[in-house]
């Protein structure tokens, strides 16, 4: 699968995504559950400086999370190949959309995670390829403190991936 390159630094993945149309109140509530999935996943990692006592109060806060978020029922996110950037965000999928149109993108983390992140997007490319389209889609304006955590999360794990390369 042959992905755009996008403008700013980003990573490639396997993640399940899933677009929806949503208006104005779902997509305030959708930032700010991604705002507070953003503030976990962009957290500095350990260091190894803190006391045993606070990483196993960090550990069960963790399960708790994971646990709440399995409980809730989960939209039907579908697995795909995807290249995720600091303003865009690029994958394959079978059917064409508009350029131009908007969506709310939801994006699960990790296959291991519930964690998932919502962003409202604009399609900006749509191109036939491998029997299916290749479609690159922007963010619209999102809250500072999303963009930040989004921003931090990126660059977390475009480091990881290119650790891993080397």
């Amino acid at each position: 699968m042959n992905l755009p390159q996008l403008d700013t630094a980003s990573f490639d993945a396997q993640l399940p995504l899933l677009l929806s149309s949503a208006d104005a109140q779902q997509t305030a509530r959708a930032l700010l559950e991604t705002r507070l999935a953003l503030a976990v996943l962009a957290a500095p990692g350990d260091a190894g400086d803190g006391s045993a006592q606070l990483q196993r109060l960090e550990a069960k806060l963790d399960l708790s999370l994971e646990l709440a978020l399995r409980a809730r029922p989960a939209p039907a996110l579908t697995l795909r190949d995807c290249r995720i950037g600091l303003e865009s965000l690029a994958w394959w999928q079978d059917s064409a959309l508009p350029v131009g149109s908007q969506w709310l993108l939801s994006l699960q983390t990790g296959l291991d995670s519930a964690m998932t992140l919502h962003l409202p997007v604009s399609i900006r490319q749509c191109n036939a390829q491998d029997a299916g389209f290749v479609l690159t889609a922007d963010w619209a304006a999102v809250p500072e403190a999303v963009q930040q955590g989004w921003e931090r999360w990126v660059f977390r794990c475009h480091r990881q991936q290119v650790g891993k390369r080397r």
